[in-house]
């Protein structure tokens, strides 16, 4: 998706691929400093801790440019490619006065990544 002039479409399936990796890792087994087994002496534990997760590159670039939108675009892009459910119920959810004004932020959100993409 790093090329010279992403799409639209691109963008949004490079974004259902941060969605899916983000929602594995929020709703997976979690980041634990420490397993428990640890805290009772037992080291065959199979956790990971979150300083020890490799995310992807172009995973890390999107999280990057998502984290210098406003916080409105922010909360719609994680209702649009994190949440799972009802878009209206989302956007509730999410503050939003409704779905409508969710979809106004989340277009506002891909052409500012579009820009920042396109213009690094």
């Amino acid at each position: 998706m790093m090329m010279t002039q992403p799409t639209i479409k691109q963008l949004r399936t490079a974004l259902k691929r941060w969605g899916r990796f983000w929602r594995a890792k929020e709703l997976g087994k979690g980041f634990s400093r420490q397993a428990v087994t640890e805290r009772i002496g037992d080291s065959g534990a199979g956790y990971i801790s979150s300083d020890m997760m490799t995310v992807p590159e172009e995973i890390e670039t999107l999280t990057q440019c998502i984290a210098r939108l406003r916080p409105e675009c922010i909360r719609a892009l994680r209702g649009k490619y994190l949440v799972e459910g009802d878009i209206a119920l989302v956007a509730k959810t999410l503050g939003f006065d409704s779905k409508r004004s969710m979809e106004f932020w989340l277009v506002k959100a891909e052409r500012s990544l579009l820009q920042s993409l396109c213009h690094p």
